[in-house]
């Protein structure tokens, strides 16, 4: 066989790589800032209730500073009642970033699957024979599709079949 022939044979049979940055995706992707959006307006609320117990508490702190007035009785009575706010607002807000940790990892899988949907699409359209997305050391910009795949996002975005 001839030199030119194995050339052929040998870029004919090798394989279309992709590589996609899952990071950058969920960081410039339309859905991604969709999903921080619902997100913020969701937790919003709690977040501001939260703000203001600890501005009620720093309050009830100003006044055992300033008030010289206070007996020995009436100092103790505030302290406990700041301690029991203190302990209460600390369980709220642990209680607070659970519920909102457990409600971005609801949403990030949703997006996840959209991603893989998209990252599908690109692979059968016979771009691609294999698309990474984690745990590789180097990636040369001729096989990293992140921008590609954001685009595509976009679109889908656009059209407003975000469950695709």
């Amino acid at each position: 066989m001839c030199l030119p022939t194995q050339l052929a044979q040998a870029q004919e049979s090798a394989y279309r790589i992709g590589f996609v940055n899952s990071a950058r995706i969920l960081k410039e992707a339309p859905q991604a800032r969709k999903v921080e959006e619902r997100l913020k307006a969701e937790f919003e609320p709690r977040e501001a209730q939260l703000k203001q117990r600890r501005q009620g508490i720093l309050a009830l702190e100003d006044q055992i500073k300033n008030d010289s007035s206070l007996t020995g009785t009436a100092r103790r009575k505030l302290e406990r009642e700041i301690r029991l706010k203190v302990s209460q607002l600390k369980f709220l807000e642990q209680e607070f970033r659970e519920d909102q940790n457990l409600r971005r990892n609801e949403e990030i899988r949703e997006l996840q699957k959209v991603i893989s949907n998209v990252l599908k699409a690109q692979g059968d359209s016979g771009q691609f024979d294999l698309i990474l997305t984690e745990g590789v050391s180097y990636v040369s910009d001729q096989i990293d599709i992140t921008s590609q795949t954001i685009e595509m996002l976009k679109q889908i975005s656009e059209s407003g079949d975000d469950t695709q």
